[in-house]
């Protein structure tokens, strides 16, 4: 999707809802700008935000997973220490 976006007349930047959709970008995410000459690129930051809670025997975690292939994520696991 390609749009031609204008700065206000404060020099905002205001990302219609057509074009968050298309880009996957939910309500209130916070985004990571980076600048070159003559290109803004935005990026969804991470959120990090989650927590453990126990379901029945089982500790889950209720954030988002990181991008981690699972073998080694279970190889992290296995080798934890606190």
């Amino acid at each position: 999707m390609n749009v031609t976006i204008e700065l206000d007349a404060s020099n905002r930047i205001v990302l219609s809802r057509e074009l968050r959709r298309a880009a996957g970008i939910p309500r209130r995410q916070k985004l990571l700008a980076s600048a070159t000459p003559g290109r803004i690129v935005l990026e969804m930051a991470a959120n990090p935000a989650g927590r453990i809670v126990k379901r029945g025997k089982l500790k889950v975690w209720t954030g988002a997973v990181p991008a981690v292939a699972i073998e080694e994520a279970v190889e992290q696991t296995r080798h934890y220490n606190r």
